[in-house]
């Protein structure tokens, strides 16, 4: 019964995080303007929320060193894919 809970929230936060990078890229291509936390952190939602959906048993405070740095690295690759999906909306901002 919790892995279901935790695989629903998973759900919730991967279609939040498309929801959020969907409507931050048509406020760039209508409005021309975007948010850059949105752009940065919204995959890192996306990308927490397939590691859950996956690892459900690792959902929670990390206790061993082991889970701590699993959990460090879905944190990094979800900065990664914040970091080229932001760069996808304003190359100009990181040539300066």
């Amino acid at each position: 019964m919790n892995h279901l809970r935790i695989r629903l929230l998973s759900v919730a936060m991967i279609v939040v995080s498309i929801a959020l990078v969907y409507y931050n890229w048509q406020e760039l291509l209508h409005a021309h303007k975007y948010s850059t936390r949105i752009a940065a952190f919204a995959p890192l939602c996306g990308v927490a929320g397939l590691f859950l959906m996956a690892f459900p048993g690792l959902s929670g405070k990390p206790t061993t060193t082991r889970e701590k740095v699993i959990v460090m690295t879905v944190f990094v690759v979800g900065l990664l894919a914040g970091l080229v999906n932001w760069y996808g909306m304003d190359p100009r901002f990181f040539g300066r």
